[in-house]
């Protein structure tokens, strides 16, 4: 939202002397924030308006002219070559000295031989943008109307110098989106009083009943609509001190009717449609919902297709136009229009808002039916049109006003006591002066019984709803600043880390030490990515949250895993060619308790990464170096490590990973993570190059095991001996059913038991595997010897090989 300080001069008395930041400053610390404060023509000088009394073809120049100009004490001759101009034209004109926005100067000189005394003015020239010009306003110089009168300055009669603030309004300040709600706040943060428009409408003999009808067939969508009609309407420009308004406000003049509109919209802050009456089939204007599939042509020229979701007005044969976004093509006021139908409605801010987003339009009065307007207005505003085309001398107002009403906006009244406001804001706020605040607002105010105070809202204030709604407004128009800063009357406790939070930062902080960067994605994911990444139609994952308002419809349920993020983050890497990556993310997963959901979901945080590519990129003296499974194993057997977890590494049958080339740690049954190099299906599902190695943790199921510190152990003062020991398996045989046996009958020296070596091939026996471990025994009290082991030894082999067919090779 922008205003003109000009223009609110029209309805506050505002000191325009003084520095327009402090102004800004005040309305942003009372709730009404300013984004931008634009100064206009301050820069501009010498610029005055001249008649053009003659044109003569420059002798040495087919695109120039030498205009004699006419500038009210003297006349000048410029040289230009603008093709817009002709005899008889007011227009602006830079004389010699004259400076242009930007620091322009403006010198006498010669062109082609001929002097030119200055120059003559374009309105882009002085400031304007060109998408707030009139086509015929865009190329040449900008021509005022015949009633200008010659030789005065430009810049006070065009209104160039000016402030116009722009607004960063929240959603809730629906009532400051027009210049008489920002009018309101100027009047109450100055100490003035605001006065706002006459409304007053001479009606002619014809009436509008018979000639125009409304049918409200959707009023859960619309629950006002109110037309009026104007008969021998003259379509033309609107008056320049309107133009210059909407142009300063962004928006852009069109004609007569649709600037009066637009004018009303942003001085009331009601939006306005105007139909052309001939247009309509039978004059009948019908709110609806759009049936779908329906194709309507909106004003832009687009055609639109739309659902039953969205509210249209419209005839007995077509769409007119989206309701409070844009209108119709086909009822579009023209040039020939002579008769037109006003429309101000009130509609569902959420349907409004919708529809934009669907449809990809929105507009400034979208805007504003989004928020929520001030259905008690629109009769104000019909009027407030009516009366300006009527000033123009551009149409005739017929009798009365067709208004579909049936459920008028409720009063809303607020009761509080000077003390519940006191307390709330922690003040010693006279009553008298919180009854004086309430008032400039225009609230209304009832005395009751002990110190009881009801206050009666503005219709256009929806935002008013509770008793702490007052305190807000009691607050800041006395002034934050003037609220002393106390402390809590409470015991506060200091934050602190909490231990999730603190396990989340250690594994982010492992994973980053082995080199992994973390990536945040959204939240969201789709049925196609589980099935890219090979889970079965059954798998519980597919059991997702749907999403009412999806941000688009690639994303329609929360997610249930991280690898569908991670997965389109890596195909995004290898589009623009990274040859290397190796990331991570640490995020909640979402799992309905049921569907529908009639409760919050679990929340389960877990841990993925993905790793491809170059592991080491070969400068020198390094080598290049791929990752592989290794890399991956280590990276999880690092993080279990660090967090003082033991587990079990079993072989997994993850859909998305490679059979055989996966595994998972596993304690108490419980899956603590999941990794292994991704299946060659989902590389091609995902077209993307391989091999991707990728891991899952799942820190929820993890966190009763993590041990921080862990069990003090003295330093060994007595050597450890090992053994070798190479086992013939079954080639079923799992690595943990082996160790636990090693593990059992190891007896009290039994130190360690790692794998080093499992093989296959000619030298072992069909059906079986080679599987070597190193055992290390160490005794806190004397040096080992071979008969101190050997009888541990000697029950592992009868052991493994009564229990797994394992023999010693």
């Amino acid at each position: 939202m922008k205003s003109s300080l000009r223009w609110m001069k029209e309805y506050v008395d505002v000191d325009t002397t003084k520095d327009p930041q402090i102004f800004a400053d005040i309305m942003t610390v009372a709730g009404v924030p300013v984004e931008q404060v634009e100064c206009w023509g301050t820069d501009i000088k010498n610029i005055y308006t001249g008649r053009i009394l003659k044109i003569i073809k420059h002798p040495d120049a087919d695109h120039l002219v030498i205009c004699q100009m006419d500038m009210g004490d003297k006349e000048l001759t410029i040289v230009t070559g603008a093709p817009n101009v002709r005899e008889g034209q007011v227009v602006p004109v830079a004389i010699h000295g004259a400076i242009l926005p930007g620091g322009v100067k403006i010198k006498k000189s010669k062109l082609r031989g001929q002097v030119s005394e200055g120059m003559l003015c374009s309105a882009h020239e002085l400031g304007f943008d060109d998408s707030l010009l009139l086509p015929e306003e865009r190329n040449g110089i900008w021509i005022l109307p015949d009633n200008t009168p010659v030789g005065v300055d430009a810049v006070d009669f065009l209104g160039l110098k000016d402030t116009v603030y722009e607004y960063e309004l929240t959603p809730n300040r629906a009532d400051c989106f027009s210049m008489v709600g920002l009018s309101r706040e100027f009047a109450v943060l100055g100490n003035t009083t605001a006065k706002y428009p006459s409304i007053e409408v001479d009606e002619c003999e014809q009436s509008i009943s018979g000639n125009v009808i409304v049918t409200n067939e959707a009023p859960e969508l619309c629950n006002r609509f109110a037309s009026r009609l104007l008969l021998n309407v003259k379509i033309g420009k609107s008056p320049l001190w309107m133009q210059q308004r909407l142009r300063k406000s962004g928006v852009r003049p069109i004609n007569n009717v649709v600037d009066a509109t637009n004018y009303v919209m942003l001085e009331l802050g009601i939006p306005m449609h105007a139909y052309d009456y001939d247009k309509v089939s039978g004059h009948h204007l019908i709110p609806r919902r759009a049936r779908n599939g329906e194709v309507l042509k909106t004003l832009d020229g687009v055609e639109r297709i739309l659902t039953s979701e969205m509210l249209v007005i419209a005839d007995p044969d077509k769409a007119c136009g989206v309701a409070g976004v844009m209108g119709g093509f086909e009822t579009e006021v023209t040039g020939k229009t002579t008769a037109v139908i006003l429309e101000a409605a009130s509609f569902k801010g959420s349907t409004i808002r919708k529809t934009g987003r669907a449809l990809g339009l929105r507009s400034e009065a979208s805007a504003r039916f989004e928020r929520g307007i001030d259905a008690e207005g629109c009769i104000a505003s019909l009027d407030r049109c009516a009366q300006l085309l009527q000033k123009m001398g551009a149409c005739d107002v017929a009798r009365g006003i067709i208004d579909i009403y049936p459920e008028p906006q409720p009063v809303t009244r607020i009761s509080f006591t000077v003390q519940q406001i006191n307390a709330y804001l922690g003040t010693d706020i006279p009553g008298d002066q919180m009854v004086s605040i309430l008032k400039t607002l225009e609230f209304g105010i009832e005395q009751g019984d002990n110190d009881s105070i009801t206050a009666i809202v503005p219709s256009w204030r929806g935002d008013c709803t509770e008793m702490a709604d007052i305190s807000e407004e009691v607050a800041r128009i006395y002034g934050y600043e003037n609220i002393q800063s106390t402390r809590p009357w409470s015991n506060i406790s200091e934050g602190e880390e909490g231990y999730h939070h603190e396990v989340t930062e250690k594994v982010s902080e492992i994973l980053s030490a082995c080199g992994l960067n973390e990536t945040v994605t959204f939240s969201f994911m789709n049925h196609e990515s589980l099935k890219k990444l090979l889970f079965p139609a059954e798998d519980p994952l597919y059991t997702a949250v749907p999403i009412l308002n999806p941000i688009t419809e690639e994303f329609p349920l929360m997610r249930t895993t991280l690898l569908p993020s991670l997965m389109d983050m890596l195909v995004r890497n290898q589009a623009v060619k990274n040859n290397a990556v190796a990331a991570y993310e640490i995020a909640s997963v979402y799992i309905p308790k049921q569907l529908p959901i009639t409760e919050l979901p679990y929340e389960k945080k877990q841990v993925a990464g993905v790793l491809y590519g170059l592991r080491d990129t070969g400068i020198w003296p390094g080598k290049i170096a791929k990752y592989d499974f290794y890399d991956v194993k280590g990276i999880v057997e690092t993080v279990l490590e660090e967090l003082g977890i033991s587990a079990d590494l079993e072989s997994t049958e993850f859909a998305p990973f490679h059979p055989g080339k996966a595994a998972k740690f596993v304690k108490d049954g419980k899956i603590l993570a999941q990794f292994g190099e991704l299946h060659p299906a989902v590389i091609d599902n995902y077209d993307i190059a391989g091999p991707v190695y990728a891991f899952e943790m799942y820190l929820d199921v993890m966190i009763p095991y993590i041990d921080f510190i862990g069990n003090y152990k003295k330093v060994a003062k007595f050597p450890a001996i090992s053994r070798d020991l190479a086992f013939l398996a079954p080639v079923g045989t799992a690595n943990s059913d082996i160790q636990e046996i090693l593990i059992k009958d190891g007896g009290e020296y039994l130190e360690s038991v790692h794998l080093f070596d499992m093989y296959q091939g000619k030298q072992v026996p069909k059906n079986y595997k080679s599987m070597a471990y190193s055992l290390t025994f160490r005794s806190a009290e004397t040096t080992l010897t071979d008969e101190n082991i050997q009888m541990y030894i000697d029950s592992m082999l009868e052991d493994l090989k009564n229990n797994l067919d394992c023999t010693l090779r």
